[in-house]
């Protein structure tokens, strides 16, 4: 057993015998059931290691809220227009329920352990955030690194990468993309197509979650899906122009076309149009969005998803989980839209569209 200090304990002391947040010591010290059995048994031995009295103002501490949320945008190079669209609705919501919102960027490898992680600011500062929302390219390690400190966190769920699967339906938001790819695979079948490519780089979750939904329709109609799923670009719009560059070479009859992506599309269509091939007289196209409105410079066709939508989602999310002291929540799910604006027609009988 270890020597008892001869001063008077504090919170804090507990929290650093038994390497734990005040946050923890707190939530033992208040009975939650929100902490697993081993952290539970440390802080317990802390304090009797250390002969602890919590007094009510340190009890009160647990039941205390900062009512602040944390955005954490991961891996990227910058805010880009999703990220502008996400943090626009976790904004409007969170003001709507009387909450603050801190925002924060970082960096980490993919490949590092989780225990070598070096954790951002926003996270080291225990207690500044009642909870995290974290978004952006997340991998395991990271998420593993967050659940080691005991960190009350939700993530959107499209663009986490993993080695395996987590369990399934917990405090994560996603958006429908894989059924609303199905979706837009029939709605191709339906016009006459059978000849239906698939592009986008499925190393990547969003992609692969949209490819699936594409062989998932294909399939089920008794069609052979064809795609192509390796990167030949870093740029999507490059990396569109490029595989249609491929399939044209290769000489495959196509006669539509599934992009992961708005990028994507602009890509497949300035490369079609560079081998005398128009949309949608001679391919079909559509491509994918992160807003449902009609778009001014683009009458593309494509399954949208309400980005604002899915940030007030992650925000209500979070604060629920806040509100029952870190409850754990099924997954939500946002639908996404077929959005038909001219970048398709029905195949004509007699076309073959070999490129």
């Amino acid at each position: 057993m270890g020597r008892r200090s001869s001063a008077h304990p504090r919170i804090k002391d507990v929290a650093e015998r038994a390497a734990v947040s005040i946050g923890t010591v707190s939530r033992v010290l208040n009975d939650h059931q929100d902490v697993n059995t081993a952290l539970r048994a440390r802080v317990q031995s802390a304090i009797r290691e250390l002969g602890y009295r919590p007094d009510a103002r340190a009890q009160s501490f647990g039941r205390e809220r900062s009512r602040i949320v944390g955005l954490v945008l991961c891996n990227g190079a910058g805010v880009n227009s999703v990220h502008a669209l996400l943090l626009l609705g976790i904004e409007e919501y969170c003001a709507q329920s009387g909450y603050y919102l801190l925002f924060a960027r970082h960096q980490y490898e993919s490949d590092a352990e989780a225990g070598d992680l070096q954790l951002p600011g926003l996270m080291q500062a225990r207690g500044l955030a009642d909870c995290l929302i974290v978004t952006g390219t997340n991998y395991e390690n990271f998420l593993e690194a967050l659940d080691s400190i005991d960190l009350t966190y939700v993530t959107l769920a499209n663009h986490v990468v993993l080695n395996q699967p987590r369990p399934p339906g917990k405090n994560q938001v996603r958006y429908n993309d894989l059924g609303g790819y199905a979706e837009a695979t029939r709605y191709l079948i339906q016009l006459g197509h059978r000849h239906i490519w698939y592009i986008g780089d499925t190393s990547k979750p969003w992609y692969r979650n949209r490819h699936d939904g594409y062989v998932r329709a294909m399939t089920e109609s008794g069609l052979e899906p064809r795609g192509q799923t390796i990167a030949l670009a870093d740029d999507a719009v490059e990396n569109g122009h490029a595989a249609v560059a491929i399939i044209a070479d290769q000489k495959l009859p196509m006669t539509a076309i599934l992009a992961g992506s708005d990028g994507i599309a602009h890509g497949v269509r300035e490369g079609l149009r560079q081998r005398g091939r128009e949309v949608p007289h001679d391919v079909s196209l559509i491509g994918f969005q992160h807003q449902i409105e009609q778009s001014r410079i683009s009458n593309l066709s494509s399954v949208c998803v309400d980005a604002v939508e899915v940030g007030r989602q992650l925000a209500k999310t979070a604060i629920t989980r806040i509100e029952s002291n870190g409850k754990d929540l099924p997954e939500v799910i946002v639908p996404t839209v077929l959005v038909k604006r001219g970048t398709c027609r029905p195949l004509r009988g007699e076309e073959h569209m070999v490129l």
